[in-house]
């Protein structure tokens, strides 16, 4: 806020403007690539969370010690599904809601994954080229959706950096490091923890 005006501090190239400094220069990529993208990015989650020691599920996660492992694999897949969700007026959790009951092992979680990429692949078929420019108001603000999917692709991108982290502090050995080129593009933070 500056003065009398604001902006909503999720674009970054508004708040710049706000304040009057050089703008970030980030520029999304096409609607195509970044579903791609979180494809990725969710098939790679999979992977580290199937292989995540069971016996560590209630490990919690650096700075959320509120949120354990169960809770963090959850998320990584919530996040699209509340993506797929968005309507205007609505309340944009971003994947914040419980983990359902049913859902107690790595196994369970992986599963779930499974069935959340093939649905985001079923919902970004049934979008045409318009809709991604159309703006939906939501609790988290004015944007078009194409900003809802990069939002959704480097936010579950982030989760999935420190999912493997945490496969790190359980003490797994050999932990693959993640494609070098996975989050070229995205806006992802530096931090790992933010």
């Amino acid at each position: 806020m500056s003065g009398e005006r604001w902006v909503n501090g999720g674009d970054l190239d508004a708040v710049a403007e706000l304040l009057q400094i050089a703008p970030t220069g980030h520029r999304m990529m096409a609607p195509e690539e970044l579903i791609r993208r979180y494809d990725r990015i969710l098939a790679e989650t999979q992977r580290y969370l199937a292989r995540f020691p069971q016996e560590h599920m209630s490990m919690t996660v650096p700075r959320r010690e509120r949120r354990d492992m169960r809770e963090l694999g959850y998320h990584v897949f919530a996040i699209a599904e509340d993506l797929m969700k968005a309507k205007d007026g609505d309340e944009y959790t971003q994947g914040n809601r419980p983990v359902p009951s049913s859902t107690q092992t790595f196994s369970d979680i992986v599963d779930y994954g499974s069935e959340i990429r093939e649905r985001l692949k079923a919902w970004f078929a049934e979008r045409d080229a318009a809709a991604w420019g159309k703006k939906l108001s939501t609790s988290y603000g004015d944007f078009p959706l194409h900003l809802y999917l990069e939002r959704a692709t480097w936010h579950s991108g982030q989760h999935l950096r420190q999912v493997v982290e945490m496969e790190r502090l359980a003490g797994v050995r050999d932990v693959e490091p993640l494609p070098s080129d996975l989050f070229d593009g995205l806006p992802i933070p530096d931090r790992l923890w933010e």
